[in-house]
């Protein structure tokens, strides 16, 4: 069987590939591999390539090998004591499932190779305009309004896609000092106040945090007195005389 394969030497991209070489010319089914007929062609082919003086990778031989191992394992004898439900998987099993995945990706590369071939290079550019050329008005009659205002309106959409405008907000918020002196006012006219009352004039959340922390600061130095009268309800603030 040998002496008739015909070896011939293309450029492998590694020892599956050489397989895969192998099985296919001889159209021989990759789920029922004759592993002894395989790894002797294998083998003549590694002897060919040395012949040649071709450099032989590492893997080339760590495949053959796997070979020679798969292939002592049909020559052992087998044990005829072992159940035949309890006999160990097809030893060529971990090498096929390599072929088949390596076939795969070998396929889905040669497709996306072709269609890089087929389709053409595009470059693109953004439109110019010559600073010579006068923009000339058009014709009268030969656009509408309604249609020239949704050119507008396209013009200003591609704009914005393509500067996306940007903006920086400044939130100024009271400090808890500020508050404190918000609250002495109130003081001056009246004795108690209320601290639900007093966050009526307030519009943001900062300041109202503001606000309560300038009472708690200013009950800590014992210059007013607070009440609850239920939980979650208001706080009746009092200044200390």
């Amino acid at each position: 069987m040998t002496e008739n394969l015909k070896v011939e030497l293309p450029n492998f991209e590694g020892p599956l590939d050489l397989l895969l070489h192998l099985i296919r010319s001889q159209k021989i089914d990759i789920y029922d591999i004759p592993i002894a007929q395989i790894t002797q062609q294998y083998l003549d082919y590694l002897q060919k390539m040395k012949e040649l003086n071709l450099k032989l990778a590492g893997e080339y031989f760590v495949m053959a090998s796997t070979l020679l191992r798969i292939k002592s394992q049909y020559l052992l004898p087998k044990n005829d004591f072992v159940p035949v439900e309890e006999v160990a998987e097809d030893p060529r099993q971990e090498l096929v499932d390599q072929l088949v995945q390596y076939s795969v990706f070998k396929k889905v590369s040669a497709y996306f190779k072709e269609r890089n071939d087929q389709v053409p290079i595009t470059l693109a550019k953004e439109p110019s305009v010559a600073n010579d050329k006068k923009v000339s008005p058009l014709p009268y009659g030969e656009i509408s309004a309604t249609e020239l205002a949704n050119t507008f309106s396209l013009l200003i959409r591609r704009f914005k896609l393509r500067r996306p405008q940007a903006a920086t907000v400044n939130v100024k918020y009271s400090t808890v000092k500020e508050m404190t002196s918000f609250l002495e006012n109130k003081f001056t006219a009246q004795k108690q106040v209320s601290f639900f009352e007093c966050m009526k004039e307030i519009k943001l959340l900062d300041d109202v945090i503001s606000l309560f922390l300038a009472v708690l600061e200013l009950a800590k130095n014992k210059k007013l007195k607070v009440r609850q009268g239920r939980s979650f309800g208001d706080l009746e603030l009092e200044r200390v005389d």
